[in-house]
């Protein structure tokens, strides 16, 4: 079923004379490149694209007819870009959107217009072009008229446009993408327990809270974490906390704010994130310190 992937990988390992245990450096084990070779393994997405790296080729290169029409393809790109939107690495979202630009797998549909979206953000985190992300994002939904939107991808879409604005000090364009999203996820029963409901209320709540509706943003705050808590998922459940606890701050509740930061220092250790844990330690810090947010 694989014999082909494995063959054209052999065929250029060989060509390239590169053994198989440098090919399999950081990808996988030696033996694991000896079953994909003599089509016993199906490599992943994430392998076959690492091996592609390596040769310096286009990864189409590796993929036989039977290969591009796997249903399980596109699922694997998905996880891979996921990964790189919880990291924040924008420069491999790049680079993974680059490569699969030229996969025809790709290029029609939902998907097409999945690829589009990460490439939207790249244009803004890593070139600094808000205009041209929010054109690009508009040209991922599935409908001009936002009362019509009905697909998660569109709910994501609107969520990054909203997080654009605020980014760019347009708050009232963030409120009008953010609580369109809100609107509509509302009546979509499909989606009411997914994490793009959770995404929108926490950017809600850190737009009111730019905006001096430190109350509004709180009960933002409250709203996700009850969905924290229903659906037994840690997904944002630490920024919530975070969130909540510099509006209580902000609010004068200085005793039950800083509880929350408390808080939100044990859930960050418990997930073992460092960077999160130096941010979070620094501002209880200055606050016990000045009284002051920074």
């Amino acid at each position: 079923m694989y014999e082909n992937t494995g063959e054209k990988i052999r065929e250029l390992r060989k060509q390239t004379g590169m053994s198989q245990a440098f090919l399999a450096n950081k990808v996988c084990s030696q033996s694991e490149i000896s079953r994909i070779e003599r089509g016993l393994n199906e490599p992943s997405y994430q392998m076959l694209w690492a091996i592609a790296k390596k040769f310096d080729v286009d990864i189409n290169y590796f993929l036989d007819e039977h290969s591009k029409e796997r249903e399980d393809y596109f699922q694997e790109v998905k996880e891979l870009l996921e990964e790189a939107r919880r990291d924040r690495d924008y420069s491999l979202i790049e680079e993974i959107v680059d490569q699969e630009s030229k996969n025809p797998l790709l290029q029609k549909g939902h998907r097409h217009k999945y690829l589009k979206w990460h490439k939207a953000m790249t244009v803004y985190h890593l070139h600094k072009d808000a205009a041209g992300a929010v054109s690009l994002f508009m040209d991922c939904l599935s409908n001009g008229d936002l009362d019509l939107l009905i697909t998660e991808l569109d709910m994501n879409v609107l969520n990054s446009i909203g997080i654009v604005k605020r980014n760019e000090g347009e708050l009232k364009e963030a409120v009008y993408y953010l609580e369109k999203a809100l609107r509509i996820l509302k009546r979509m029963a499909s989606l009411k327990k997914e994490r793009i409901v959770r995404k929108v209320y926490y950017n809600l709540s850190k737009v009111h809270s730019d905006l001096g509706e430190y109350k509004l943003s709180a009960g933002y705050c409250e709203k996700g974490l009850a969905l924290c808590l229903s659906e037994e998922d840690m997904f944002l459940f630490a920024e919530f906390h975070y969130q909540l606890g510099r509006n209580l701050l902000l609010l004068g509740d200085e005793e039950e704010g800083l509880r929350y930061w408390e808080k939100t220092r044990t859930i960050i250790e418990l997930q073992q994130k460092k960077n999160l844990l130096k941010f979070i330690e620094s501002e209880i810090e200055n606050y016990r310190a000045t009284g002051t947010i920074k």
